[in-house]
């Protein structure tokens, strides 16, 4: 992501750069990754509460859920170069705590390209390590994974049950210190299970985030296969982490209920203010503008 601009008091445009370099992009270069769009949108969202609302880069946002549409089928990259647009940020909805924003409905729009929303909650550092105080960090231990991020174990009519295969080394979804199962691996990994039963990404994928993944631990994936869509369950030791739906039609998405937020606790994966860029690590121009 390039810059950032106030259009209003609730609306912004930023400038957003996806590099076709990225290694989601392969094996299939020119299509673009509908998890780089969720990052696009993730990233221009940080950016404009730190750069332009002034939020500070000590808070976290806990997203409870978010969702993609994509226009264009196939979404391609350019014949060279990255695919650049103008992004339209809405901030639909704000409620406030003790004088601070607390949760955020954010509406999201690449025109022509795609479109989304997230739902997040705000906390001050204090607040954020309090709910996860028992929480295992990575540590120096890097645990590496040689297999498939969807491990098939069984498959029975339309329900697929499989396991998360997770690669701690990943220098996209392990790019800074986490102490959960990054969201952004679970949004990507309910696209490749469409993907692999549909033979195409998504154009719609919506997840929710109703309690933490927590690191090292078991993660299996329950999803029932539809004939346009996927709808995914993510569980820990029987304790639902994250659902998703998915869809491969353009226009016909299905109705999704609002978001639940619960309090006290969490209630989906945080995103840090001061998360690493989660593009081409080694490209200086993917990081936020101002960057951490």
């Amino acid at each position: 992501m390039w810059a950032i601009e106030a259009v209003s008091a609730q609306t912004w445009r930023a400038d957003v750069e996806i590099p076709r370099s990225h290694w989601l992009c392969h094996p299939t270069p020119g299509r673009v990754p509908v998890t780089l769009l969720a990052e696009a949108f993730r990233q221009a969202g940080l950016a404009i509460c730190v750069a332009g609302l002034g939020m500070g880069q000590s808070v976290h946002f806990i997203v409870s859920s978010m969702t993609v549409r994509v226009e264009p089928e196939p979404l391609r990259f350019p014949r060279f170069g990255a695919l650049e647009g103008t992004l339209d940020v809405h901030f639909a909805g704000v409620q406030y705590r003790k004088g601070l924003p607390h949760v955020l409905e954010v509406d999201y729009a690449l025109p022509g390209i795609a479109s989304g929303r997230v739902s997040a909650r705000v906390l001050v550092d204090s607040d954020y390590r309090a709910i996860r105080r028992n929480a295992a960090r990575l540590d120096e231990r890097v645990r590496e994974f040689g297999g498939e991020l969807i491990e098939p174990i069984d498959r029975v009519g339309e329900l697929l049950t499989a396991r998360l295969g997770i690669d701690e080394s990943d220098p996209f979804f392990f790019d800074h210190p986490v102490d959960h199962l990054p969201g952004m691996l679970l949004l990507h990994s309910a696209a490749v299970v469409h993907e692999r039963e549909h033979g195409a990404p998504p154009r719609f994928l919506s997840v929710s985030f109703p309690a933490f993944g927590e690191l090292r631990s078991e993660t299996i994936v329950a999803a029932r296969v539809g004939a346009h869509g996927v709808d995914a369950d993510f569980s820990q030791n029987g304790r639902t982490i994250a659902t998703a739906v998915t869809d491969a039609r353009s226009g016909e998405w299905p109705e999704l209920a609002e978001p639940e937020i619960q309090e006290p606790g969490p209630t989906a994966s945080k995103i840090s203010i001061a998360d690493g860029p989660g593009a081409d690590p080694g490209r200086s121009d993917q990081h936020p503008v101002p960057g951490p």
